[in-house]
């Protein structure tokens, strides 16, 4: 009985501290099923999780199906088609059930199969085959792809090229009942040692569009894919006229990094960071909107960081040193290692880009004694650049939240964000250090912020939100690991737009704790 009264105030508590904002409803804290690897939403209130179970040799995958955020039932996962071993190539849900990607290398073809799960997660014995390839060198790969509204699945394949041949890249389109709606399979028009696959994406009109990179060669006559190496970039549709090669033209810019979508009206949307070509570093933003009809630019704009926008939350030893570099003529203060992380197409039309510094280093000690070399891994997730563009085209406002996150050989599991759009904000969640906030969890504004801590005395789980019509921030803390006793993961949240539901991750030792968020939009 005193067990069961501690459990209902642990959980009123939690309510209480997100009250602020939002009410979070959690899930009885259980048992570590397994090394959680992505949770996907069904239908309201309904979601399946993919876990690894056992050890890294001898485990396996299992899914599990949630409702109201208790655990309904699990079933281990085998990876056989047709009585053979197989490959894992993914999993999603389609019409509310989980489908189970598997590939099966066979009589010199890599064939890729698909396996829909019953209500009572049982797996079938018959799998149905959605796409071929020939194998070259043994080599090659599978890539799902999902249309942001869930109605179409796609598959998209790599044939490694034998020397003196193009890159051949394919793909599949189906509907939500598995017809065909578009294929293809095409060599890039790139050499391959100057060229890189950015983004594949599957709209939500049942387009397949990849983004490339081309690189020249440098004045020696070397290959390196670098940023002053950079020659153009391309967008390329595949349809029943054939290869469409739409090329970034941002005249002497180089395009950083960028997301895609196709909005009303069949228009091709693109959007991203530019810096200038022969050139390291980031120069702002930019946004372009294609007829892709005609194939003409309908829309262009850029915004240029300014400096006091770079310099944001940078300390006063950053800013002294960017500016000695600058007075011994070595270029002026840049931002470096952004990725593109979401792009959103609101009803209006307008656009919410976002994205992340992140990067990785790598620092190796030897030990002279044995000769023994060993690496250490340091993950950087920093501060967030978030952007709206109107409906008209232009750039309405550019924002940057500090935030430093910075861990060593896990990959970042604690770190990066979420973000969701809702009731005319876009909110940003991550995890924090809590002394950058006052005793009642507002922001503290100083120059050199304390990078997110995942102990339980110095956790903070901040939440940060962007006013979209006018770019105002406000941020708080709204949870500590030492009140609800756990830790979140961010890159295990998933938003989920159709029943207005954010999913929630958090783990306590070999405990876990899931939680939802309801929201407006």
């Amino acid at each position: 009985m005193k067990n069961a009264l501690l459990s209902i105030l642990f959980l009123l508590l939690t309510s209480i501290l997100w009250s602020q904002s939002y009410n979070v409803e959690w899930g009885e804290v259980t048992s570590n099923q397994g090394k959680a690897l992505s949770l996907m939403p069904s239908k309201k209130g309904e979601f399946y999780a993919l876990r690894w179970v056992g050890g890294r040799m001898l485990g396996g995958y299992q899914v599990s199906f949630h409702k109201d955020l208790k655990l309904i039932r699990k079933k281990k996962i085998r990876l056989t088609v047709n009585k053979s071993i197989a490959t894992y190539e993914g999993a999603r849900v389609l019409n509310g059930n989980f489908v189970l990607f598997l590939s099966d290398k066979r009589d010199g073809n890599n064939n890729l199969f698909m396996q829909t799960f019953s209500d009572e997660l049982e797996q079938p014995e018959k799998s149905i085959k959605l796409a071929e390839y020939e194998l070259s060198n043994n080599k090659g790969e599978f890539r799902i792809l999902q249309s942001p509204d869930k109605k179409y699945i796609g598959v998209a394949w790599y044939i490694n090229p034998k020397r003196g041949e193009r890159e051949v890249y394919g793909f599949k389109v189906f509907d939500s009942l598995l017809n065909l709606v578009n294929e293809g399979e095409y060599p890039l028009p790139f050499e391959a040692n100057l060229s890189t696959i950015n983004t594949q994406i599957i709209t939500n009109s049942g387009d397949y569009l990849m983004a490339v990179t081309e690189y020249q060669k440098n004045e020696k006559g070397m290959f390196f894919k670098n940023q002053l190496n950079y020659k153009a970039l391309h967008v390329l549709r595949i349809n029943d006229d054939g290869l469409q090669d739409f090329q970034i033209d941002l005249k002497e810019r180089r395009v950083e990094a960028i997301s895609m979508a196709i909005g009303d009206n069949n228009n091709f949307i693109v959007t991203g960071i530019y810096g200038d070509k022969g050139e390291y570093g980031i120069k702002g933003v930019f946004h372009q909107r294609i007829d892709l009809k005609t194939e003409e630019k309908i829309d262009e704009r850029f915004q240029e960081f300014e400096k006091s926008f770079i310099t944001q939350g940078w300390t006063e030893r950053q800013i002294e040193k960017a500016k000695k570099r600058q007075t011994k003529g070595k270029g002026e203060p840049q931002l470096y290692n952004y990725i593109m992380k979401d792009i959103t197409i609101l009803k209006d039309g307008s656009i919410v880009g976002t994205m992340e510094q992140y990067y990785v280093q790598v620092n190796a000690n030897t030990d002279y004694r044995t000769g023994t070399v060993s690496q250490s891994y340091y993950y950087y997730y920093n501060d967030i650049i978030a952007y709206k563009i109107n409906p008209f085209g232009d750039i309405s406002w550019v924002k940057k939240i500090i935030k430093e996150q910075i861990s060593s050989n896990d990959e970042g599991l604690y770190s990066s964000y979420e973000s969701f759009i809702d009731n005319g904000k876009v909110y940003f969640i991550f995890n924090d250090h809590i002394k950058n906030y006052d005793s009642n969890g507002k922001f503290i504004e100083h120059f050199d912020i304390y990078p997110a801590n995942y102990s339980r005395t110095k956790n903070a789980v901040g939440l940060a939100s962007i006013d979209l019509e006018n770019g105002n921030i406000k941020r708080e803390a709204f949870l500590s690991r030492s009140k609800m006793n756990a830790l979140i993961l961010p890159k295990l949240f998933n938003v989920n737009y159709t029943t207005g539901e954010l999913i929630i991750y958090s783990i306590a030792g070999r405990k876990e704790k899931l939680g939802v968020i309801q929201f407006k939009d």
